[in-house]
Parts: structure tokens; sequence; C-alpha cells
């Protein structure tokens, strides 16, 4: 424990008992991603290769929730999970499920219809491994791309009739799915909040909410502010990234301005840091942290 300590900065073990002292009118909860895999420096995910170890870092940092990017949520189990991050007094919020993509192959508007198919079984496996945890999914760079701008909408036909078994079976289950908006630099389909709040009005996927992505909304969005109040009741996890995915103070994201909407729309979920690891993750992950304790006065 002590070397851990040590390797990220610091000697004591943060408790969230002690950031309600800080703050008891604060709601959200301080987060990062931590993944399985080791995924190097180009992936925004600042604590990598195994998820014990990962979270057991997170909470030596002071942070009070992680979100779990994994490629085969068959290799994991939900009783053990539960176990260590009670022990830890850590919540799971989400699991990230971009490497089914990244890694694995898989779309949900793949050509090949087995590969479609074997994305919606996937998902039913997130689904269930979330349940038990109380963790958002996300719905994200699954979505794939379309070959073209010409096929752009019979690509999103082809995403919705996917989505539809998902969202049936998330609801099913009692988990939320969040639906993320992505920058065009990563995929041609839904970059907007605006254009994802249209193509979740479509038949079966009502149920669907968003991820908010600072990142994405800055590169897309007209307005940050705007982008967070339309979708005021329908967020279900958030964030945090600068305009150019390192960590807050780094890039040209209006931190102010975000600490205030969240705020102002009632959020009460988890403000998550998805970032490089730039200058080192330790560093990046001690960064936002601070910027969330200041913009939540603690």
């Amino acid at each position: 424990m002590r070397a851990v300590l040590q390797a990220f900065g610091g000697n004591r073990l943060d408790h969230p008992s002690e950031d309600r002292r800080r703050n008891k009118s604060r709601r959200v909860k301080y987060g990062l991603a931590i993944s399985e895999e080791v995924l190097g420096d180009g992936a925004p995910v600042l604590l990598q290769g195994g998820l014990e170890r990962a979270m057991f870092q997170a909470r030596t940092l002071g942070f009070e929730s992680v979100e779990m990017h994994i490629r085969n949520p068959g290799e994991f189990h939900a009783d053990r999970i539960l176990e260590l991050a009670g022990n830890l007094e850590l919540t799971v919020s989400a699991i990230g499920t971009g490497l089914e993509y990244t890694l694995n192959g898989l779309s949900f508007t793949s050509p090949d219809p087995a590969v479609r198919e074997r994305s919606i079984q996937r998902f039913k496996e997130h689904i269930d491994l979330a349940a038990p945890l109380g963790a958002v999914v996300f719905l994200g760079l699954c979505r794939g791309r379309a070959p073209s701008f010409a096929k752009r909408q019979e690509t999103l036909d082809l995403l919705a009739e996917t989505l539809v078994p998902i969202a049936a079976y998330g609801e099913k289950r009692g988990v939320v799915l969040g639906f993320e908006p992505i920058a065009m630099y990563l995929t041609n389909l839904l970059t907007t909040t605006q254009d994802t709040l249209d193509f979740l009005k479509r038949p079966g996927l009502s149920s669907l909410q968003l991820l908010l992505d600072t990142h994405h909304i800055f590169l897309e969005d007209r307005d940050l502010e705007a982008s967070f109040r339309q979708c005021r009741g329908r967020i279900a996890h958030v964030h945090i990234s600068d305009s150019n995915r390192l960590s807050p103070g780094y890039g040209n994201v209006d931190w102010r301005r975000v600490g205030k909407v969240l705020k102002s729309i009632d959020y009460a979920g988890s403000v998550s840091l998805e970032v490089l690891p730039f200058p080192d993750s330790a560093e990046a992950a001690q960064r936002g942290l601070k910027w969330m304790r200041t913009v939540w006065g603690d």
C-alpha cells in the first residue's frame, strides 16, 4: 500500500466521508477512467493494466468513483468488484465499451449481419455485468461510421435498428444506457448533442440517456452551456476532458461555465476524468481532481 501511495503522490487514503465534510451540498461524485488492458498514452484512460489495482490507486488519489473500460464483460464477476468497491468506499459508476470497437471489431452498423448480432449479444453481457453494480453502460464508438456522407441516413437507420433490442434489454435489467455524441474526427455519425437528441426520438430509443463529454461538446457544439441545459434530466454521466483531451486547464474549455451549468441543472451523477496521461497519469489525475474540488467548492 505504501508503495502505491508514494507512486501516486500521497501518503494517506482519502475517504468519501472526508469529501462530504468538505462540502455537504455537493451531489456529484469525482471519478476517473480505468482499464483492464494496457492501452498506452494514446488512450484517455489514466489508470491502466488491471481493474483491481486501478481501483485501489483511484481511491488512494482521492476519487470516489471509477468507470471501467473493458473488452470482455464475461471475464469479470460483479460480486468480486462489489466487494472490492465496498472495501474501498468506491462506486463503479459506468462501464466503458469502446474497446469492443477498437480491439474486438464490433459495430452496430457493420454491413455484416453476424457482426451486428454479436454486438447486440455482447452489449447484453455488459448490461448483465452493470446491473448488480448499478453502473451506466456507454454506447459510443460501437456506432461505427457511415461509409460515406451519402449513406449517412441509411447507416443511422441501421444503427437504430440494432440499438432497439439493446435498449429494451437495458430497460428489462434496470440498467441506464448512456449514448455519447462523439466528434467528427472519430465518427461521422451523431457528432453533436442536438443531432443525438433528435436521433433518440426514434421508436424504441426513448429510454436511452446521454453521456456528455466536454471535449466533444467543445469541438462540435456551438454553445457548451446550451448543450448541457437541453439535456437536463437525461444526462447519465459526464466526461471531464479539455479541448485537447488533456486535464482541465491545458486547453480551451471554460471550466467555470461547465461547473456553473452542471450546478444549475442539478446534475447529480459522476463527473469522470477521461483524459490522456500527460505529463503522466498521477499529475493528470491530481490536476483533474483539484479542478473538480475547486468548482464544487470543496
